[in-house]
């Protein structure tokens, strides 16, 4: 289970986070500075920790560069929380030793996704460093072992012809002969690398100790060169008279390239594989030898490294695909906007022609079909707005504009501004709250948008003679909204991904209503602007509850006396009603 050090004095990033990743088998340690991060992370060094940049007192930055200078905790990869209303200087976070970032609102698939990357690279990164360590020490034994092949190739070639000259001089003894055989075996069989003796005709003369305890096989289970080309693809070649000719022409040792061999338990190792002719035996038959260099862990490191690339230019690919569908969306929103804009002015021109028009022609069906128009001019401006603030999100650029406002008194007059409406429908609506006044630091434009979007879904999945309510809950911490309908419910299936981006409870032909699947997607990321939470209870056949937890913290300025939905409704309030409700046909 890996560590995770939560670096943030923000406790509602904290809570997130901590959410986030305790679901994934995460254990979480939480520091509210940048000295107190550094003192955890000498104590007991994490997996991976993620600090804001703007952690007051020692900023995230200044943090990261101590860690990095920290030769024990310098590859503990730090990923950066950045704050909604800021652009990140990505060139700082990867100067300072940044390995990646997360923006807010955080994203669960997001975080999850960038810190197990992290994890991996690391995992990698130390499988790679002890590879490289091991292919060193496997270097250094191969030249050393290849220095000690050249050397008893060497011997062997001096001893065959020292022999060839005994033979035809008969001058040496039969004695000094085999001390001769005997240390020529010895050196064969002691030898560290495996060697293998073998004749014009295929037939194996000896294998030394290393070849078979590498591979398993002994002389018995492989006495011809053909028994081996079921082991490895480089006997094949060798098993041809014109292996045997070459090596006799060249007169000196050549590389037979690598290849895979399989030994008798199952397993594959790649070997790199050398051929030399030796001399003749007394039988007057060619001797030749081939020595291999177990490659097998260098080729693992090499393999491991191309994982590693592709992971690299796996992330880069995921975030530049994410950069194009966010100027896709932006684009094409703005673009949709200003012909819809045309055509419901030309729709508001023609419906004042229709008030002016005494005769009987102006009949109620003109007014049926104008409304048709206009109530779906309402959709896609709709529609166009939530593209265009989730664009806006993700990008990071939708700011709130925070000011000092009576919750209460907003709240219960945008409920009340669509009472008529939704009586209309044949539904209650019921206001209900704790305290008369509750001031905090809101948006109240946001605010707005929030309550209206979830009283539209209300209307929709809620039947005739249902009821809709909104309570408001006075907490020391958090002011808590309730909006509650006595509707259809969600399926259980389904109450875990009702946030998620064009998520749709019902995607039938039939349904009584439209919808893109944005609106609360938009929803928790405006309610997590404010730094609160949204969750939502549902049964199926039941009804459906959210219920929305906004911080009790107060910006600096006076209080603001919102005037948008006192007495009578404004002309703005009403568009913005008709806009988030024209998803609901009449």
């Amino acid at each position: 289970m890996n560590n995770v050090l939560i670096v943030d004095n923000v406790s509602s990033n904290v809570k997130i986070l901590t959410m986030i990743l305790k679901k994934r088998g995460y254990n979480i340690w939480n520091a509210f500075s940048g000295g107190l991060a550094l003192q955890s992370a000498r104590k007991a060094p994490p997996d991976v920790i993620l600090i804001n940049i703007n952690i007051s007192g020692m900023d995230g930055y200044q943090v990261c560069e101590i860690l990095k200078a920290d030769e024990k905790l310098k590859k503990i990869p730090v990923v950066f929380i950045n704050t909604y209303n800021e652009t990140i200087d990505k060139d700082k976070v990867f100067t300072v030793g940044g390995a990646d970032y997360i923006t807010m609102p955080f994203n669960e698939n997001e975080v999850f996704t960038r810190i197990e990357i992290q994890l991996k690279l690391c995992t990698l990164q130390l499988e790679y460093e002890e590879l490289i360590k091991v292919n060193n020490d496997l270097e250094n034994k191969v030249l050393e072992q290849t220095q000690q092949l050249e050397e008893i190739t060497a011997d062997l070639k001096e001893f065959n012809v020292i022999l060839e000259e005994e033979i035809t001089e008969r001058t040496k003894t039969e004695e000094a002969v085999k001390e001769s055989e005997r240390q020529f075996r010895y050196s064969l069989e002691e030898a560290p690398l495996p060697i293998m003796l073998y004749d014009e005709n295929g037939e194996i003369k000896n294998i030394n100790r290393t070849w078979t305890d590498i591979t398993g096989y002994t002389i018995k289970d492989t006495p011809t060169i053909s028994e081996l080309a079921k082991i490895s693809d480089v006997f094949i070649e060798g098993s041809e008279g014109t292996t045997v000719s070459r090596l006799f022409n060249l007169g000196k040792r050549q590389n037979d390239g690598e290849y895979s061999i399989r030994t008798r338990n199952g397993n594959i190792r790649i070997w790199d594989f050398y051929s030399a002719y030796i001399g003749k035996l007394q039988d007057g038959h060619k001797l030749l030898m081939r020595v291999a260099i177990d490659i097998t862990e260098r080729k693992h490191m090499e393999e491991l490294q191309k994982n590693v690339d592709e992971e690299r230019k796996r992330l880069y690919e995921i975030k530049e695909y994410d950069r194009l569908k966010t100027e896709f969306f932006s684009n094409i929103s703005h673009e949709l906007r200003t012909p819809i804009n045309v055509i419901f002015s030309a729709l508001q021109v023609h419906e004042l022609r229709l008030k002016e028009d005494t005769s009987q022609n102006a009949s109620t069906d003109k007014y049926k079909y104008t409304k048709i128009m206009k109530q779906n001019c309402y959709r896609l401006l709709r529609l166009i707005n939530n593209l265009i603030d989730i664009t806006k999100i993700d990008s990071g650029y939708l700011d709130i504009n925070e000011i000092n406002s009576n919750i209460i008194s907003l709240v219960e007059n945008i409920s009340i501004s669509v009472v008529d409406y939704i009586e209309n429908k044949g539904l209650s609506l019921i206001f209900d709250t704790e305290i008369e006044e509750k001031i905090i630091a809101c948006d109240p434009e946001k605010i707005e948008r929030i309550i209206l979007n979830l009283l539209s879904n209300a209307v929709k999945f809620t039947p005739c003679g249902g009821n809709i309510m909104v309570n408001i809950e006075d907490g020391i911490e958090n002011i808590c909204i309730r909006v509650k309908d006595t509707g259809r419910g969600i399926p259980a299936e389904k109450l875990n991904s009702i946030f998620e981006r064009f998520m749709q409870v019902d995607k039938s032909l039939a349904r009584d209503h439209e919808g893109s699947g944005i609106g609360l997607s938009l929803v928790k990321c405006l309610v997590e602007l404010h730094g609160g939470t949204i969750s939502v209870k549902s049964k199926e056949g039941f009804g459906t509850e959210f219920i929305i937890y906004i911080p009790c913290k107060l910006v600096g300025g006076e209080v603001s006396d919102d005037i948008a939905y006192c007495g009578v409704k404004s002309e703005s309030s009403v568009e913005k009603t008709n806009i988030e409700f024209s998803d609901i046909y009449n």
